[in-house]
């Protein structure tokens, strides 16, 4: 599956060769990768290999022809903070959609919300028969907090990858104020020590750090 960020699904025409495809050995009986040596990729319908592998477990070489559906387009609204952009995705017809499970972006990954099929909003469906999946962003999450300066308390946000760790004690830059991390709040508890991840943090309660000046 590949997508831009912001942007509609191209066709690879003409699709180069893999350089590794999964398949199970006839020699040695193992599923696993095999590395293409040599063949061609041909097919309208279905996506046709033909073509030389070796199997990077017991290095055996065969001939081999795999056949698998045409990749269709798939209508993908992502959301990202505060805008939606209505793209295509690429998939395979067979491919089973779920909501509140990942499919991958070209530069990330994304978390599907909601799925449109045959004109009603359904929990999961493949491929070939949906007709609109909806999804936010994954790789990127905003993080909360509570900023102490002194007299009053300011909130502030800042973007992080959903599992990069905040812990207790450290600084967080946000740019003109450097922050002293004293409690994370996780789900219905407060953490005092340790650590979270950005994707599971509540809000993150700090200081600001004043600069010294030298002299």
């Amino acid at each position: 599956m590949r997508a831009n960020d912001f942007g509609t699904v191209a066709f690879r025409v003409p699709m180069a060769a893999p350089s590794a495809l999964v398949l199970k050995c006839e020699a040695c009986g193992e599923e696993g990768p095999h590395r293409v040596l040599r063949g061609k990729v041909a097919g309208t319908d279905e996506i046709v290999f033909e073509g030389v592998v070796k199997c990077s477990a017991c290095g055996a070489v065969r001939a081999v022809t795999t056949r698998e559906p045409r990749p269709i387009r798939v209508p993908l609204i992502l959301s990202w903070m505060d805008r939606s952009v209505r793209q295509t995705i690429e998939m395979s017809p067979d491919e089973v959609v779920v909501v509140s499970e990942e499919i991958p972006l070209a530069d990330g990954r994304a978390i599907v919300t909601a799925i449109e099929s045959k004109g009603k909003r359904v929990q999961q469906a493949k491929a070939r028969v949906v007709e609109a999946i909806w999804a936010k962003r994954a790789d990127k999450v905003w993080v909360a907090l509570s900023v102490n300066m002194g007299n009053r308390t300011v909130a502030r946000k800042v973007l992080a990858a959903p599992d990069e760790e905040f812990v207790v004690g450290d600084i967080v830059d946000l740019g003109r104020e450097r922050v002293l991390v004293h409690r994370i709040r996780v789900g219905h508890r407060t953490l005092r020590e340790g650590s979270a991840t950005a994707e599971e943090i509540v809000r993150v309660y700090g200081r600001v750090v004043r600069e010294r000046t030298s002299r």
